[in-house]
């Protein structure tokens, strides 16, 4: 049976890959494609070429390995009812992104209106980041324990929240992509980080 330690790390491999490399990978192979410029669903655009492999695999995959990195941390953390909460919007709010980026992948260029898919595409961003930073405000202010998390998670819920702020605002066009990559990646690094300094708790007997 494999040790949930190891089964922790390959959660974190996993995320780490699937959450930022595979995604500099894939947009690499595209001529019509810039990481500073595109959102990250548009490598999953109906019609591009990372489609198939970004909705079948990429996206699944980070909404998978961030549900297990969540779960860790649920064993790790302190069990309390802020902490429980926070935990609880993050479980929800990003696996709910990704999951939902592979079943309603944007239109080409993920354009405020279009077809229906990209509707609820847009509508899954509008709940998807206001609970991550909800999520990551309540662990910041509920792990006094640990000051270096709080900081961590702060700056995360920084990170997002403007990071989402900027990423929809018409003068910001140019660069929403970068302003995507700076919430979702700093959020990602931030649960690699924590999950891995921190030790499941141990069972009464």
């Amino acid at each position: 049976m494999i040790r949930r330690s190891v089964l922790v790390y390959i959660a974190v491999a996993a995320l780490l890959f699937s959450g930022i490399i595979l995604p500099e990978i894939l947009g690499a192979t595209r001529s019509d494609y810039a990481s500073f410029s595109n959102y990250l669903s548009e490598l999953g655009a109906s019609g591009t070429s990372t489609q198939h492999l970004t909705n079948r695999l990429a996206f699944p995959m980070v909404g998978v390995s961030c549900l297990l990195v969540v779960i860790a941390l649920w064993h790790r953390l302190p069990q309390t009812g802020g902490v429980r909460a926070g935990l609880i919007c993050l479980a929800l709010g990003l696996p709910l992104a990704y999951f939902g980026a592979a079943v309603f992948p944007c239109d080409y260029g993920c354009p405020l209106e279009g077809s229906a898919s990209q509707t609820v595409h847009n509508l899954l961003g509008l709940v998807q980041y206001p609970l991550t930073v909800i999520g990551l405000v309540l662990l910041s202010v509920n792990l006094g324990s640990k000051p270096i998390w709080r900081i961590l998670f702060g700056v995360a819920a920084a990170a997002m929240a403007v990071g989402f702020v900027m990423m929809i605002a018409p003068e910001q066009a140019a660069f929403r992509g970068a302003w995507q990559r700076l919430g979702d990646y700093v959020t990602f690094l931030v649960l690699i980080y924590v999950v891995l300094s921190s030790q499941p708790k141990r069972s009464a007997t």
